[in-house]
């Protein structure tokens, strides 16, 4: 799960210690590498190198595009939806029905697939979600001082989000079980001036510390504190940002986005069960009252690797968590659980006990021979794969046409690599 994370970082840092301005590579089936980007004239695509040599994509074996940090997603990317051709598009499943799987993309797309076109629905990036808060309807399961309320000014996701704009405001949760290996992430936007308050996020561990750590949010930038390697800070900005917490191995990594602020060590027994947001008065206080909103915070565990489980031709399939499979009909699913009709009967199960689902596969796959594109769907989650006719580009966006979902549109920043089918 954190390889992906790990390289990423390596190579951030490569690319910006040598200070490419561009630098996507084209791969020769004979594996010789040239530097260039990729282009289109009147409808044809190729791959300009530096040298102005134009070399048609049926030479190339793949194209490797230059890594920049990715921008967030338009959804909270809590589940993987795979089709066939090892297609993966992580987001947000709304629902299941009797013939129809609702899911929304990273790129903020909603769509309606027949199950028949569906693979499996799985938890997204290894991590099983043990809870999810939305801030659509109550705050009940925060203990709270100093009244945060929900706000419908400026939701993330959905109608409403977690407001904190007042000295002495704060809102806390903890969970059972207690967290070894996972991750919290939450998204945040401030007011963006200069203001009285500054706000804080702080994990509670167990055993406590006596100072825990926390990140920290002004108006001018963010930071980490208590923590035994800081990196420096991040400048603030009034927008969206992706705060994640991830833990494993006995070493806690704070991050906003792709920018890792700090790390430090855990004991050997020493777990994560909760987060505590504050809102304090600052040091260098403004004159504005200043806002911070929370949204679709996450705590997830992290699952052991296994083996994924081949699809039945005519039975779905119910994989849980530690790798057992229940057999029968998948009468629905959601967000939340998962309802299997079988031959024990109709049972419910929360996603929580899972790793997740598969359709039947009566038909076929569909294999195409269209191009294989690898994006990064958000901070800190492994790439996707989708398969697409290259149509245009609209300045730095490439437009994919697909089969099932028709035109897609990939920021630059996103884009990982292009593969060419094989001869």
């Amino acid at each position: 799960m954190r390889q992906s994370r790990n390289h990423l970082l390596g190579v951030l840092a490569l690319v910006s210690a040598l200070g490419f301005v561009h630098a996507d590579d084209a791969v020769e089936r004979s594996g010789k590498i040239q530097r260039g980007e990729l282009q289109v004239e009147q409808g044809v695509w190729y791959f300009r190198d530096t040298s102005a040599k134009k070399i048609p994509l049926q030479e190339l074996s793949h194209i490797r595009f230059e890594t920049k940090p990715a921008p967030l997603p338009k959804a909270p990317l809590t589940r993987t939806l795979r089709l066939s051709d090892e297609q993966r598009f992580t987001g947000t499943l709304l629902r299941v029905d009797a013939k129809k799987a609702t899911f929304v993309t990273s790129w903020g797309q909603a769509i309606s697939l027949d199950r028949t076109q569906i693979v499996g629905i799985e938890h997204a990036n290894d991590e099983s979600l043990l809870w999810h808060d939305d801030f659509e309807n109550s705050l009940q399961a925060w203990r709270l001082e100093g009244k945060p309320a929900l706000s419908a000014d400026r939701p993330f996701y959905g109608k409403s989000s977690l407001l904190l704009d007042a000295v002495g405001q704060r809102a806390e949760r903890t969970w059972k079980p207690l967290l070894r290996d996972g991750s919290i992430r939450l998204f945040f936007h401030h007011s963006g001036v200069a203001s009285k308050l500054r706000w804080t996020i702080e994990l509670i561990s167990e055993p406590p510390r006596k100072q825990t750590p926390t990140f920290i949010i002004d108006s001018a930038s963010h930071a980490c504190a208590n923590m035994n390697k800081s990196f420096g800070t991040l400048p603030a900005a009034s927008s969206w940002r992706l705060f994640a917490a991830e833990f494993l191995k006995g070493r806690l990594r704070i991050f906003v986005e792709d920018h890792c602020l700090g790390e430090t060590a855990l004991d050997s027994k020493e777990t994560i069960h909760g987060i505590r947001i504050s809102a304090e008065t600052n040091a260098k206080p403004g004159k504005e009252a200043g806002k911070l909103w929370i949204d679709e915070v996450s705590v997830a565990h992290c699952l052991p690797v296994l083996r994924r489980p081949q699809p039945s031709k005519d039975q779905d399939i119910v994989w849980l968590e530690q790798g057992e499979q229940l057999f029968g009909r998948i009468v629905s699913a959601d967000a939340e659980t998962v309802t299997l009709d079988a031959k024990f009967g109709k049972r419910s199960l929360p996603w929580s006990r899972l790793r997740g689902i598969l359709f039947a596969q009566g038909k076929e796959a569909l294999v195409t021979s269209d191009p294989e594109i690898a994006y990064r769907p958000g901070p800190g989650f492994p790439v996707d794969s989708l398969r697409g006719k290259l149509v245009r580009w609209e300045g730095t966006k490439l437009i994919v046409a697909h089969a099932l979902f028709g035109e897609i549109t990939i920021e630059g920043e996103r884009l990982h690599t292009v593969r060419m089918p094989a001869k």
